[in-house]
């Protein structure tokens, strides 16, 4: 197998295969990083002409003049070769990140930090740690006619949805700029409700540009009498559509704009041909994250099944400044309570 470092677009080979959070590995994310001014390498591995294996990689800077290398939802390995491909498939990617913390000693790379989808993969020399993508996603398989999809759903969601459209809530899709103006309110409303840091306003904004130039995005949004109470970002990419990012008025809950925007969101997206509707990450069987209980409810009230992947891993380069690290994580962590 032979690997090569390039620009090309492996798009094709993602989208052959759902995995979630792929777009995060496509051509359209790194378009999005070089928008950020953020540093970024594709490692491929090539079996013949034969695409086994893709890893989109950035830096990321941190203090003192440090920084870390990081694979969101990556690498990304063909299930269709022998595990000891894809280990050595793996193993030189990994030796190539390797290679590039060598020529990038500016800013010295402490650590790469990786997401495996598949747990076979995670080696001896790897260290568990704090999740940057949620572990355990649920998904929607979107191979149903609309009546048994919404057969499938909770009952209470199907009352919901049905109140919703009762009570006048109106569904519309947008690619236009000037929508994202309710994403902020409505986004900075649920951040201070929830106690969650969001992105800043640049980044959405510089996010749903590059969606809307390649055809991979919109915005779902919820209206009752012209006033937006709900809106979602959605990513198109592959054979999935992904519910990246949602925000909600929580003084008009009583009209269950949330479950109707994603109930019209999923017969959209099934129409325009996505087989899976991706809702994005719920809380772990292992009570891991106690705070995301009422979001993972609202995610498996509309049926549907989780995929569980081994979470982040870090391969340290240097232990030093990797210890140091890790005190400056939990000391900002234990800041914020």
């Amino acid at each position: 197998m032979d690997l090569v470092i390039d620009n090309n677009d492996y798009d094709d080979f993602l989208k052959a295969r759902f995995v979630p959070g792929n777009f995060l590995q496509s051509n359209i994310w790194q378009d999005f990083l070089n928008q950020q001014s953020l540093r970024s390498w594709r490692a491929t591995i090539l079996d013949g002409k034969r695409i086994v294996a893709t890893c989109l990689f950035y830096e990321k800077k941190l203090p003192l003049d440090r920084s870390y290398l990081f694979a969101p939802k990556g690498p990304i390995i063909s299930n269709e070769v022998s595990e000891e491909k894809q280990t050595e498939a793996l193993e030189l990617i990994l030796s190539k990140v390797r290679d590039i913390t060598v020529l990038t000693r500016k800013q010295e790379e402490i650590f790469f930090k990786l997401e495996l989808a598949q747990a076979n993969l995670v080696l001896d020399r790897m260290k568990k740690a704090g999740d940057v993508q949620p572990r355990d996603t649920w998904v929607l398989d979107l191979d149903k006619e609309p009546k048994d999809l919404l057969g499938d759903m909770h009952a209470k969601t199907r009352y919901n949805i049905a109140l919703a459209t009762k009570r006048g809530v109106k569904i519309r899709f947008s690619k236009e700029e000037k929508d994202l103006k309710y994403f902020f309110e409505l986004n900075k409303k649920t951040a201070s409700r929830n106690q969650i840091i969001t992105h800043s306003e640049g980044y959405y904004k510089k996010l749903f540009k590059i969606l809307v130039d390649n055809d991979a995005g919109e915005l779902a949004i919820a209206e009752i009498d012209g006033t937006v109470v709900a809106i979602n970002m959605l990513v198109n990419f592959g054979e999935a559509t992904t519910y990246l990012h949602g925000a909600s008025d929580y003084n008009f809950r009583k009209y269950m704009a949330p479950q109707l925007l994603q109930w019209e969101s999923i017969k959209r997206v099934k129409g325009l041909g996505s087989k899976i509707y991706d809702f994005g990450g719920v809380a772990p069987e292992d009570g891991s994250k106690p705070k995301w209980g009422g979001l993972t409810r609202f995610k498996k009230s509309f049926g549907g099944r989780a995929i569980t992947s081994p979470g982040t891993y870090d391969l340290i380069y240097n232990p030093s400044w990797y210890k140091v690290y890790y005190l400056g994580v939990k000391l900002k962590y234990l800041l914020k309570r």
